[in-house]
């Protein structure tokens, strides 16, 4: 594919975190795009947590956003903390801003799910390469002030949207109005590149660095933990689970983010009195496959999402997934064949449901087959190739 002069294109790519799932998307996609034949620029945060890893040919990184160390909140009082974070943010946009000028991309793709992406929107556009967001989340989780009118901008200024389902771009265009041309429909890729990893753990080894027996069923909840994402029901309906299935273990594996105090501690006394296992803190890039090994089941009990990269990876993983009808999946899984789908807020389902996946290995055996047929239906050449047309499209009209 090439711009209208014959030319690979000059791929601007910007993730503003470094860490975690947004980040794991923007390498992946641009690494597909190289391996197309464009040039790629990274741009993300100093603190990249693939620094130790070989980037693909043809992408160049550009560690320029969070060079003041992501310091603020370290000891500062609330108010302080959040005015710095917001200078920072409009500091790192100049900075991103004056890069992009310098480099001249063809296209210029942010990846952001937070308010500062106004900033960035509004001073990238300047530069004149045509703009492109993805919509990781249509909206925040957790709902915030002006929700609506910032939301409204962000979704406004790109020249194109990127949606990940049928469900985001209607709901980018019913609540923001969202011009049908403006939205492109591209399916999330897959993680499966967590297990490609210098020393791949092996189920056993996994499982006794986990405190877990060998022949224990085991069920994991893994990803930051939020409101939405729905762990108080998995805890509710957890004693209805072991009274199904004996013996079954549950390992808790994320960090909390916007809970409050009084809220996690609630979690965390939850899980002891259950006898989960639960490490309530980020987990490493080099460790994350270390928990799905153990796992003989995926739980997903959220309440409301747009894409899942957890989900993506234990389908890519092999990991069988116990899911709720929420936000896309309903599109992307078969019930009974590449998940097990239940209704949201209804631990007397969910319990059901995880209880027969760990009583049946051969159910769980056809519900990995699934899962990985839907993984590779959502491979990085894939969504490069499609992302690739989108640019087509817009630098063509």
């Amino acid at each position: 594919m090439s711009d209208a002069a014959g030319h690979a294109l000059r791929v601007l790519e910007i993730e503003t975190f470094g860490r975690g799932g947004l980040i794991h998307y923007a390498v992946n996609l641009s690494g597909g795009l190289a391996g197309r034949g464009h040039r790629v620029d990274l741009v993300t945060a100093e603190s990249f947590e693939l620094a130790h890893r070989e980037l693909p040919a043809g992408v160049r990184l550009h560690t320029s956003v969070g060079r003041l160390g992501r310091r603020f909140g370290r000891g500062w009082p609330a108010a302080a903390a959040t005015l710095g974070r917001k200078v920072e943010a409009v500091l790192d946009a100049r900075a991103v801003a004056r890069l992009a000028r310098s480099i001249g991309p063809d296209v210029i793709h942010l990846h952001s799910t937070n308010t500062s992406a106004v900033v960035y929107l509004h001073l990238l556009r300047r530069i004149g390469a045509p703009l492109v967001a993805t919509a990781h989340q249509v909206t925040p989780h957790e709902s915030i002030a002006f929700q609506d009118a910032i939301y409204r901008r962000i979704h406004g200024l790109p020249d194109l949207v990127i949606a990940h389902s049928e469900v985001d771009r209607r709901r980018l265009s019913d609540e923001f109005g969202v011009e049908a041309d403006r939205v492109a429909v591209i399916p999330h890729g897959d993680y499966g590149f967590f297990a490609d990893v210098d020393d791949p753990p092996d189920r056993d080894t996994a499982r006794a660095r986990l405190g877990l027996g060998a022949d224990e069923p085991v069920a994991l909840f893994f990803g930051h933990i939020r409101e939405y994402k729905g762990l108080d029901l998995l805890l509710d309906a957890w004693p209805e689970v072991t009274a199904a299935a004996p013996g079954a273990r549950l390992v808790i594996a994320g960090d909390p983010v916007r809970l409050t105090t009084e809220r996690f501690e609630q979690l965390r006394r939850q899980a002891d009195d259950l006898g989960v296992i639960h490490r309530f803190e980020y987990i490493p890039f080099g460790e994350v496959a270390e928990f799905f090994a153990a796992a003989d089941l995926l739980i997903l009990p959220y309440r409301s999402i747009s894409q899942s990269g957890v989900l993506y990876l234990a389908l890519a993983l092999g990991v069988p997934a116990v899911a709720t009808a929420v936000g896309a999946w309903p599109e992307m899984l078969s019930d009974g064949e590449s998940a097990l789908v239940v209704p949201p807020d209804s631990p007397t389902e969910l319990a059901a449901a995880v209880a027969r996946a760990l009583r049946d290995p051969a159910l769980r055996s056809r519900l990995a087959d699934g899962g990985r047929r839907v993984a590779e239906a959502h491979s990085w050449p894939a969504v490069a190739n499609q992302t690739e047309r989108a640019f087509g499209d817009l630098l063509g009209r």
